[in-house]
């Protein structure tokens, strides 16, 4: 004896807009995915402001104030920096702090910091400071900060 067994599947057509709209689903998921691992261009004067910062160049002499430090920051290259970072080393631990204020290109200046001693209240070995160019990213009209991370000054005596 046999049982009649009506078997109905998807019509072509729902099956085709169905693959299609799966296809568009994944493509947008790798394309967000793989847009994480490609960082915004910044760019300053046209360049991209990797390029710029080997025309950074500027000088740091820390002078003790009693418990604070002035710095004074000479540019020398023809790129005016935007702010400074501050990166403080001590037996393996690292903190990085910020000086907002801009020095043009081949101007100087002064700037009361603490250093010497960081948050943890460890005392710090070695400081590194970074310039900071702001820039535009490509393809938008918004400003971004960019840290010129190989382009850096260390103070040893402070």
């Amino acid at each position: 004896m046999r049982v009649a067994v009506k078997k109905r599947g998807l019509s072509p057509v729902i099956a085709s807009v169905l693959m299609i709209l799966l296809v568009l689903v994944l493509s947008v998921i790798i394309f967000l995915w793989a847009r994480g691992f490609i960082g915004e261009q910044v760019e300053k004067f046209g360049k991209p402001a990797e390029e710029l910062c080997s025309s950074v160049d500027f000088s740091v002499v820390a002078i003790d104030n009693g418990g604070y430090h002035i710095l004074e920051i000479v540019n020398r290259g023809n790129v005016g920096i935007s702010a400074f970072e501050i990166k403080m080393y001590s037996s393996g631990d690292s903190e990085i702090s910020k000086i907002n204020v801009g020095i043009r290109a081949g101007e100087s200046l002064t700037a009361e910091v603490s250093l010497g001693v960081m948050k943890n209240n460890k005392l710090v070995d070695k400081i590194e400071i970074f310039p900071v160019l702001n820039g535009v990213v490509k393809g938008e009209s918004s400003r971004k900060m960019f840290t010129c991370n190989k382009d850096s000054v260390f103070l040893s005596d402070f």
